[in-house]
C-alpha cells in the first residue's frame, strides 16, 4: 500500500518479518519509539522463529501441558479460535506441521512432525495467562499477529495523547484520529488499485502469487485452507475493519470465502473490498 498525508512525521524499522512504519503528527514525534517498542514487544511473543517466544514455548510443550503465556498471547489465541469455529475451520493457527512440510516455516526443532497432529480444537484457554494443549500442536501466528500488533501500537500512541496518525506493518494498516489518508493497494494483477479514502479504520491485503512453489508436484502456498489444502489467491484480497488484527485474520478467509468473510466483518464495521480491473493504476 501507498498514500500518506503529507502532515505526518514518519520513521520505520523491521519488524514482523516485514518493514513497519509509523506516522504521527510533528510534535509528538517522541512518541514513535514508543509505539515501536510495542511492536518489537509483540514480535519477540508472537515469532515463529524466535526460540524465546511463546509460540515456541507452545511448541515445546507435551501433551496435556498447561503453558504459562503473556495475556496478548492468550489474547491472539482467543481470537483466532473464535473465528477458527466462526468459519469451520477455514481460518487456522494450527497449520505450522504443513507449512514446515513445505518449507514456508523452518523446521526449528521439530524434527519428528509425525508427533504434532493438534489442531485447534486441542487449545484449551484456561485464563488470561494460561494455555492447555490437549494434543502436541503446532502453531503459527503469522496470519494474525501482524495485525494485532498494529492495534497494540495504535493503543500505545492514543495513550501518549497522539491525537491522529498512521501504523503501517507492511500492508497491515491503521488509520486513527481526525486524518485521512488516500490509499493505494498492489494488486497481483499489476499496478495499484484507485485511491480511497481511510478514516479509523484498519485495513489489510493479502494474495500468493509470488510466494508459491512446486512441492511434491504440485503447486504449495503460505496459505492452507480447509482440510489443509494449499488457497490460491490469484487477486489480491482486501478487508477492512475496525481493528487490525481483524482485518489481517479476515483476508486468510475471504481468499476462500468473500461472503463469508463479508457476513463475519459486517459486525466490526468491516467488508471484504472488491477491485474491479479497471481500477489498475
Amino acid at each position: 500500500m501507498k498514500g500518506y498525508a503529507n502532515t505526518l512525521i514518519r520513521r520505520a524499522q523491521p519488524w514482523l518479518g516485514t518493514i513497519v512504519e509509523i506516522g504521527v503528527p510533528r510534535k509528538h514525534h517522541a512518541a514513535i519509539e514508543a509505539g515501536f517498542a510495542e511492536i518489537a514487544r509483540i514480535h519477540r511473543l508472537m515469532s515463529f522463529h524466535d526460540e524465546a517466544s511463546d509460540v515456541a514455548k507452545l511448541r515445546a510443550a507435551s501433551a496435556g501441558a498447561t503453558v504459562s503465556l503473556d495475556c496478548d498471547t492468550v489474547e491472539v489465541l482467543r481470537i483466532a479460535t473464535d473465528l477458527y469455529r466462526a468459519t469451520n475451520g477455514l481460518f487456522n493457527v494450527a497449520v505450522g506441521r504443513q507449512l514446515i512440510r513445505t518449507y514456508f516455516l523452518p523446521a526449528m526443532n521439530t524434527v519428528h512432525l509425525s508427533r504434532f497432529g493438534g489442531n485447534v480444537s486441542d487449545i484449551e484457554l484456561l485464563d488470561d495467562g494460561r494455555v492447555k494443549l490437549h494434543r502436541r500442536t503446532l502453531i503459527d501466528l503469522g496470519g494474525i499477529a501482524k495485525g494485532y500488533a498494529v492495534d497494540c501500537a495504535v493503543a500505545v500512541l492514543q495513550a501518549a495523547g497522539v491525537p491522529h496518525g498512521i501504523v503501517n506493518a507492511g500492508g497491515d494498516l491503521c488509520v486513527f484520529g481526525n486524518t485521512v489518508i488516500p490509499v493505494e493497494v498492489r494488486l497481483a494483477q499489476g499496478g495499484y488499485s484507485a485511491a480511497f479514502a481511510v478514516k479509523n479504520s484498519a485495513i489489510a491485503s493479502s494474495e500468493n502469487s509470488r510466494t508459491r512453489r512446486i512441492f511434491g508436484g504440485k503447486v504449495a502456498t503460505p496459505h492452507i485452507g480447509r482440510d489443509n489444502q494449499p488457497v490460491i489467491a490469484d487477486r489480491t484480497i482486501t478487508v477492512m475493519a475496525s481493528t487490525c488484527v481483524i482485518a489481517d485474520a479476515m483476508t486468510k478467509v475471504a481468499m476462500v470465502d468473500p461472503d463469508l468473510a463479508g457476513r463475519l466483518l459486517a459486525p466490526h464495521g468491516g467488508q471484504v473490498v472488491r477491485f474491479e480491473m479497471s481500477e489498475l493504476a
